[in-house]
């Protein structure tokens, strides 16, 4: 299991068997991974039972398109931050947020034909979020908050973190954020690295787009305009950087040799190797 995945076991393992609730004996432990208490809760949902109650006095118990406060989203982000995630995925709308932070490549939809891994975080159709944890053949296993709410009287209401269990379909869900994924891609280019370069090897010359965050993308041909990236689906490659941030391995897809390389101080050029070939990059402004 991957370091991410570990950190996502540990934090979610805090969550026994049995139901964690926002009263009684495990009020504690409810705030520690939603960061809300019992009051909190009720304090809003007083608010929120306002409208409610006007509904209910006027004999109308269907309280469709009014707020109730849970706790999903939450229980997310505390699991964000636990594995460093580069925003909080907790968020309803986090297929969007990820893309527009640069890092739609951890979104895998839900028609993929894949299953979310430990820590994965899951959107549903409806408005909920939770977090995988295991598959046993086609029983999913997950850890989900917001399991509660403040029932008809919101004083005697509760929240809940719960674990479950269903029969896997995929067609209840938006999909998920690929948590191993999301860590690969989440640190940033150093601002010299990102965009257009020329790789030069055995007479060889490649074309390649390094994001600030995301993945590498090689081409045969050279690009149009050396100020955009690219619009077509080049071949992958995993950018890990030097811990000084100075050079980089490229991983290329397929399984072919990595690329190795170090900036040369002052210039725009790389110098580095493909296996026991020399490998040159030039930036290309």
């Amino acid at each position: 299991m991957s370091d991410v995945r570990d950190k996502a076991k540990k934090f979610l393992d805090q969550v026994p068997s049995t139901d964690v609730t926002s009263d009684g004996a495990t009020a504690a432990l409810f705030t520690k991974l939603t960061g809300w208490t019992q009051q909190s809760l009720q304090d809003r949902w007083k608010v929120e039972d306002v409208a409610k109650k006007a509904r209910r006095d006027a004999g109308n118990n269907d309280m469709t398109g009014l707020p109730t406060t849970t706790t999903c989203n939450e229980f997310v982000g505390r699991l964000s931050a636990a594995i460093g995630s580069p925003i909080s995925l907790g968020q309803f709308d986090i297929e969007q947020k990820l893309k527009k932070a640069g890092l739609g490549e951890a979104w895998i939809p839900a028609s993929s034909g894949k299953r979310p891994g430990m820590g994965d975080v899951f959107r549903p159709l409806k408005f909920h979020m939770g977090v995988s944890y295991e598959f046993v053949g086609d029983t999913w296993r997950t850890v989900e908050s917001g399991q509660g709410g403040p029932g008809q009287d919101y004083t005697k209401g509760h929240d809940i973190i719960r674990r479950k269990e269903q029969p896997w379909n995929p067609s209840l869900l938006q999909g998920w954020v690929d948590i191993e994924i999301l860590m690969k891609i989440a640190t940033k280019a150093p601002k010299w690295m990102v965009g257009w370069w020329r790789f030069e090897v055995n007479g060889t010359r490649q074309f390649v787009w390094i994001p600030e965050r995301g993945s590498v993308k090689l081409f045969d041909a050279q690009p149009g305009n050396t100020k955009l990236p690219p619009t077509g689906d080049g071949k992958k490659g995993e950018l890990t950087l030097d811990p000084d941030s100075e050079g980089a391995t490229i991983a290329w897809e397929g399984g072919t040799v990595p690329d190795s390389l170090r900036h040369l101080p002052g210039v725009d050029y790389m110098l580095g190797s493909r296996g026991a070939a020399q490998l040159q990059a030039y930036k290309l402004k």
